[in-house]
């Protein structure tokens, strides 16, 4: 075994070092820290790559965090201006690869082979490990499968939309607010929408757990953030639907009212403690976290056949699933069957992208029919062994473009479980009508009979 010590360039003299051990063919690193501590890590792995399509990972994550400081090493090293690169806004795409080329020339070639930054404008690994702190590790496979997810809903967590009458009249070409006598809605059972995995306010009441949750953890955070609106937040969390789109329409139809909660709550959303009870609360056993642990169990259930926990891709897959479309039912003993009958039709085990296509046709989603084709191409079109239909394969060029590989996620790799949270306690809380006479005289009678498009 040999030991190579890899220096940086004069000018990423700073960085922490690398030793690298050799093997057989696999090149692993350890990450030595100032504590003495070490971790292995396959230096060479893609984390996320921009081929077609820029990645939107979000403003709040680790990932912006990578940009400011590979923007800043980028344009030393080429001694340039930092803001030829952007802003470090969490989207991965050409200026983010940019950096990475520019940043090239002051690593030397042993350090480009092992970090695998010949790989075209890759985030790897070794990248990630060169350029952040010891204490930040790069994104897992669950975090980047979530992300992809949030790549697909494409909302922060400070961003918010109210869905009263946001369909424009197919005869005047207007919406409600710009002057159109009538109020139309795709969307009529959503009053608000809210973030990276689309919460709602209307009969999800998403939106409403998360407040619970978040001012449970953390009381008086609503206060400091609303401030006369407080009350209003308090009661659109324990109220009931009814209440929900009284009390959001009527901060809706103000337009001062409705600007200033937008800005509070883009201040609220971007409150880490804020972001840490929306994912608890998808998480959960009573959210999409109970629907992904019904793929698991589905899929535990296969394992003495297929001889294999679930994939990356896969667990991307259950994540997308949970979200947006059909999932396997509470009982799983007949799904079972079927995927056992065909898992073992042939002396081949079908691929896992062979077994996720087949699943999908067994979970239809009648509800955006053509989305759910793109999004579950996302899925598939990393896997040779795969042949997608034309319709998967037009909608996904139409609709992203992305693969489950530009997030670094693969079939080689598996995921035993994935960490379910438990409920907040919100369900088990009585609802009822908290809306003021005030609030329920400023809805318009024309938005209470909304028509579709």
């Amino acid at each position: 075994m040999k030991h190579h010590l890899l220096h940086w360039s004069r000018r990423l003299s700073f960085l922490p070092t690398y030793v690298l051990v050799l093997a057989g063919s696999v090149m692993f690193a350890i990450w030595v820290t100032g504590a003495g501590t070490a971790q292995a890590d396959n230096l060479d792995q893609v984390l996320y790559r921009f081929e077609n399509r820029a990645l939107t990972l979000g403003r709040y994550g680790s990932v912006s965090g990578f940009q400011r400081k590979l923007f800043v090493e980028a344009a030393r090293c080429k001694d340039g201006p930092v803001a030829v690169y952007g802003k470090a806004d969490g989207i991965v795409g050409a200026k983010t690869r940019q950096a990475i080329v520019d940043l090239q020339p002051c690593l030397n070639s042993a350090v480009r082979a092992a970090v695998g930054a010949e790989q075209y404008g890759a985030i790897t690994v070794g990248l990630w490990r060169l350029l952040m702190p010891a204490d930040i590790s790069p994104p897992d496979a669950i975090e980047r499968a979530n992300q992809l997810t949030f790549a697909l809903e494409g909302t922060d967590y400070d961003v918010i939309q109210f869905n009263f009458c946001q369909s424009k009249n197919p005869r005047s070409g207007k919406r409600f607010l710009e002057g159109d006598p009538y109020c139309h809605t795709n969307d009529p059972r959503a009053y608000l929408t809210w973030g990276p995995r689309g919460a709602t306010a209307g009969a999800g009441a998403e939106i409403q757990q998360i407040i619970f949750a978040t001012e449970r953890a953390n009381p008086g955070l609503l206060q400091s953030v609303f401030g006369p609106l407080t009350e209003d937040m308090h009661r659109l969390a324990l109220g009931n639907n009814d209440a929900a789109f009284d009390i959001l329409c009527s901060i809706w139809i103000d337009t001062a009212q409705r600007e200033d909660f937008k800005r509070r709550f883009a201040e609220y959303g971007a409150r880490e403690e804020v972001q840490r009870a929306y994912r608890q609360v998808y998480d959960a056993a009573n959210a999409d976290g109970g629907k992904i642990a019904r793929f698991f169990k589905l899929y535990g259930a296969l394992r003495p056949i297929i001889k294999r926990d679930p994939t990356e891709i896969d667990l991307a897959f259950f994540i997308d699933r949970a979200t947006h479309g059909s999932v396997p039912p509470g009982d799983i003993s007949q799904l079972v069957d079927r995927m056992t009958s065909f898992a073992t039709r042939t002396r081949n085990l079908p691929s896992p992208g062979e077994l996720r296509k087949q699943l999908a046709a067994w979970l239809p989603t009648h509800h955006k029919y053509n989305d759910r084709l793109a999004r579950d191409a996302i899925f598939l079109i990393d896997d040779p062994d795969v042949i997608l239909s034309d319709a998967h394969r037009r909608m996904w060029q139409q609709r992203s473009g992305l693969k489950a590989s530009d997030f670094g996620l693969s079939d080689q790799r598996q995921v035993a479980s994935y960490p379910v949270a438990a409920p907040t306690g919100y369900e088990k809380i009585e609802k009822f009508y908290t809306v003021l006479p005030e609030d329920k005289r400023a809805c318009p009678s024309t938005v209470r009979s909304a028509r579709r498009p």
